[in-house]
């Protein structure tokens, strides 16, 4: 059997393995114990995928061997080699085509920091562009926002893409600052409703410790009870839900008014409509307040859009401290909010490190 084998392959291209082994937590700790457990014959496969992913995290780990590096180089151009196949609207069984785009650049990545153990530098074949390690940096906590609801009310978060969370009583998720990648990805625990925001493009994943949930553009509720049963309802738009721990991925259409509870113990899913108490459960649709500024200093502003977006804005009160803003904004991205107030005091913002900085000229 090779070194590298087709079955640590697996893990490595998994990205539910990767943040287990990046960022361990009470969940995906036990969902992986208890695989592991079910699977003993692939305890080896998951220690060479772990020592891998480690390695591409720049933990310290042995060098790896020549051989192995090899083995990486075969795998990466038989992927290569493929023809990446598209994404089917609304589909029935959600194949890996979904996650084609976000894990190709990270098997590149492997090999690009691999090659870099032994100080060599290649490219992409087929573009001739350096490799980049755009997925492990998906999973560095810089880059990271975790928000969490502490009140015993609910509370709104807002998604740089225009998508809102209500998240309730010590739910929590956590995301890529800016939403950048081809897959708009949340992770979930507790409870909360999701306003998405559409985007034929890049579709929206929500991640729970057990279940993936697939959307382009809907409004839904996620319950999480205790042993991991779950409930979703869509209020509307659709929805398509799998197993994490389905290799295979069968996904599970959810339309408006209708529900489905996955059972954590038997892995089983089953759909059913709404009923009353149901409906009633579902929060009524967000009522999210705009943004209303009248002749407002703008650094308040930007205090304002740093609080609601927990996305830290770096504006100097010397250099924007005498700026004065009237405007009223509602459904934009945050990008456009940014633009829109640029715009007013004649400034330029630029985002790096998943922080925003405004540069400019006083104000008069």
């Amino acid at each position: 059997m090779k070194h590298f084998s087709e079955d640590t392959w697996e893990f490595i291209q998994d990205d539910r393995f990767i943040q287990w082994v990046l960022h361990p937590d009470a969940a995906n700790a036990a969902y992986w114990e208890q695989w592991i457990a079910a699977h003993p014959h692939r305890q080896d496969a998951i220690e060479k995928a772990k020592a891998m992913v480690l390695s591409l995290s720049k933990v310290q780990q042995p060098a790896v061997d020549g051989a192995l590096l090899e083995e990486v180089y075969a795998v990466l151009d038989k992927h290569m080699m493929e023809e990446q196949p598209a994404m089917k609207a609304a589909p029935q069984v959600l194949t890996a085509a979904v996650k084609t785009n976000f894990r190709y650049r990270w098997i590149s990545a492997a090999a690009a920091v691999v090659a870099g153990m032994v100080m060599v530098s290649i490219y992409l074949k087929k573009n001739n562009k350096p490799l980049v390690a755009a997925k492990i940096e998906s999973y560095i906590e810089k880059d990271q926002v975790i928000r969490t609801n502490k009140t015993p009310d609910n509370q709104v978060a807002y998604l740089t893409d225009g998508s809102t969370v209500v998240l309730k009583a010590g739910a929590s998720i956590q995301h890529t600052t800016f939403l950048q990648h081809p897959k708009r990805e949340v992770y979930l625990k507790g409870d909360a409703f999701f306003d998405i925001a559409k985007d034929a493009r890049r579709p929206f994943f929500v991640y729970t410790p057990k279940v993936a949930i697939c959307v382009l553009g809907t409004s839904f509720n996620v319950t999480e009870e205790k042993g991991g049963n779950l409930t979703i309802m869509v209020k509307t738009g659709k929805i398509s839900v799998y197993d994490l721990a389905d290799n295979k991925q069968h996904g599970y259409i959810v339309t408006p008014n209708h529900k489905i509870r996955f059972n954590a113990r038997t892995a089983v899913f089953v759909a059913d409509s709404l009923n009353i108490a149901d409906a009633q459960n579902i929060p009524a649709a967000v009522n999210i307040p705009p943004f209303t500024f009248e002749n407002t200093p703008v650094t308040a502003i930007f205090d304002a859009l740093e609080t609601a977006y927990s996305i830290k804005i770096h504006a100097d009160v010397n250099v924007f401290g005498k700026c004065m803003v009237t405007t009223t904004m509602t459904n934009e991205t945050f990008e456009n909010k940014l633009k829109i107030i640029c715009a007013a005091i004649n400034a330029t913002y630029k985002i790096s490190g998943g922080q925003v900085y405004i540069t400019g000229k006083p104000c008069s």
